[in-house]
């Protein structure tokens, strides 16, 4: 069950994830200053993201969802969904805080439980794992 509830999880997870990294694309584009600069910086990103970024991100995505599955890597799985939802969260909301409000907060909900869930998860798969030394 557990396995299936951090999959969940990292699938909702995606649109953030998504949304964080646009907000900092974006970030560095109105950065560039004049429009010279603002495509060259596009380019660049573009650039590094079609050859090998989305593979390399495809893998990630994977990878984190198949930490969920498999059972003594579980809390690592937990852990990574924690601290990308509270990245997720801080960039969002750390790049204009004064535009939050009770609409914004509510997108943002399910990436707050999937905050919660990741610390939980870690937690539990933690605290039910035998000491070193100890006999099963």
């Amino acid at each position: 069950m557990r396995g299936a509830l951090h999959l969940l999880c990292v699938l909702v997870l995606l649109p953030y994830l998504v949304l964080a990294a646009w907000f900092l694309i974006l970030g560095d584009v109105i950065a560039a200053g004049s429009l010279a600069s603002i495509l060259t910086t596009l380019l660049s990103h573009a650039l590094w993201l079609f050859p090998w970024g989305l593979l390399g991100i495809a893998a990630g995505i994977v990878g984190l969802a198949a930490l969920g599955m498999i059972e003594s890597a579980r809390w690592l799985g937990g852990l990574c969904v924690f601290v990308l939802a509270g990245a997720c969260l801080f960039i969002v909301i750390a790049g204009n805080p004064s535009a939050i409000g009770p609409g914004e907060l509510l997108f943002l909900l399910p990436c707050f439980a999937i905050l919660i869930f990741g610390g939980w998860l870690t937690a539990a798969e933690l605290r039910g794992r035998p000491a070193r030394g100890e006999l099963v």
